[in-house]
């Protein structure tokens, strides 16, 4: 009996090959197939594989032209028979215990997917825990559905690699999920439908997976001009998704993360100086904002719309429809900022955050309303009350609001605002009205 279908695409990783496969068939679980799909490459990966193969005769290698990761990812899904379906790169490896760990978690619990964590390494600069999320995500070994999961965890953990997901055949072949193929990217769209249709997911803190930074691979290739293409066609791609009106909220402001990425990346890339890809982006982003700029309600897409068009050159976009996006933005500004009290001179503001959020939140409301009238405390739950000031003003830690006279607390973290806000309402009850600048003002 296969429990699990392990796929490996293989494009000119001959340098890594014996390392992945070792760490594959030194596997704890031995109920396995292991499928290599040779994805055109031109070093001597084959050769490798072929005498790999030698020593494992099971192993299963299919070869085909270059057709980029989604598709040789696609063809393993067609050849796999296991009761899971497992993707690793080639250039990676395997805690011993990966497999028969995420297969007891998933058979004793009828999983329909298992997400864990990896630790990095390599010959060059990488986050040491770029795949640790086990500060983030509080549903640790707990059941949940995946579109639970996704509406709340995906803004503030969204990790769509294909190595970090443990995931039932039957889900994959019921869905007919596969990846886009040709194109760079790939993991995000497959991640965005394939969680919410899972029944029944759960996260472990484990960290099973060991990813390799090194030169000349995919992650760590320059963003260019087809990069930037793909990374469009695959916001696109996740747009045109059907999602749950549930979902639809959190896909949205994955959109305006992946746009922000992207823009980011074009700029510091040169890449909005090709008048065809910059009018390419500036239509893309109008599309996925409704369109009509003067019907837009949401910040957040006015704001990247106004960032694209501040970048691209004039004649791109002529200055009547930059006054009119400008307009819009003063518009919107001015109505989702209007609950909150910082023009009278007499109330007191609490502000959640001292990071790049606040500032940006300040000089946006200064910008578009006006001068800051009221009086501002500013809260960090890592400060030592009194020890620290941010523009100005002494900043407290959230132990020690209790009795101050503030009118309300703004919460300008995005990535930890439900946590902020949970933790207020623990400790003090309704005694502040709490404002998400993101979730309840859309900012």
């Amino acid at each position: 009996m296969c429990r699990t279908s392990i796929i490996v695409p293989v494009y000119n990783t001959a340098d890594y090959l014996k390392e992945c496969f070792e760490s594959i068939y030194n596997q704890t679980q031995k109920e396995i197939e292991v499928i290599a799909i040779n994805d055109g490459s031109t070093d001597n990966s084959l050769e490798i594989l072929e005498e790999i193969k030698r020593e494992h005769p099971d192993l299963i290698i299919y070869s085909q032209e270059n057709r980029g990761l989604g598709d040789a990812r696609n063809k393993g899904i067609e050849l796999a028979i296991g009761e899971y379906i497992y993707f690793i790169d080639s250039d990676d490896c395997l805690a011993p215990e990966a497999m028969e760990t995420c297969y007891q978690y998933a058979a004793e619990n009828h999983l329909d997917v298992v997400m864990f964590d990896a630790e990095v390494f390599g010959d060059i600069e990488y986050k040491k825990d770029a795949y640790d999320r086990k500060k983030i995500i509080s549903d640790q070994e707990a059941v949940l559905s995946g579109e639970v999961f996704a509406c709340k965890y995906f803004t503030q953990a969204f990790y769509p690699n294909a190595y970090l997901i443990y995931t039932a055949r039957t889900l994959i072949e019921k869905y007919h999920l596969r990846f886009l193929p040709r194109i760079y990217y790939e993991d995000n769209v497959f991640y965005c439908k394939m969680l919410p249709l899972a029944e029944r997911v759960m996260y472990i803190p484990q960290t099973l997976y060991k990813r390799r930074y090194r030169e000349n691979s995919i992650t760590m290739s320059s963003f260019d001009l087809r990069h930037a293409r793909d990374y469009l066609q695959m916001i696109r791609a996740v747009s045109e998704e059907k999602y749950s009106s549930n979902m639809e909220t959190v896909i949205r402001s994955l959109e305006l993360s992946f746009l922000n990425n992207l823009l980011d990346n074009c700029r510091n890339n040169n890449l909005l100086n090709i008048r065809s890809f910059a009018l390419e982006l500036y239509d893309a982003v109008k599309e996925l904002a409704g369109g009509d700029i003067e019907k837009i309600v949401s910040f957040q897409h006015i704001d990247i719309i106004g960032r694209v068009v501040e970048e691209i050159a004039q004649d791109v976009v002529p200055s009547e429809i930059r006054k009119k996006i400008q307009h819009r933005k003063k518009e919107i500004v001015r109505k989702i900022f209007s609950d909150i009290p910082l023009q009278s001179k007499e109330t007191c503001v609490g502000i959640y955050g001292t990071g790049k959020n606040t500032e940006r939140f300040l000089a946006i409301y200064k910008e578009f309303v006006g001068e800051i009238r009221a009086n501002l405390l500013f809260i960090n739950s890592n400060a030592i009350s009194g020890s620290e000031q941010y523009q100005g003003y002494d900043v407290l830690n959230g132990n020690d609001i209790g009795g101050l006279p503030m009118e309300c607390i703004v919460i300008a973290s995005s990535r930890y605002e439900n946590e902020i806000c949970r933790k207020i309402k623990e400790m003090y009850g309704d005694m502040f009205r709490v404002i998400r600048l993101r979730t309840d003002l859309g900012f």
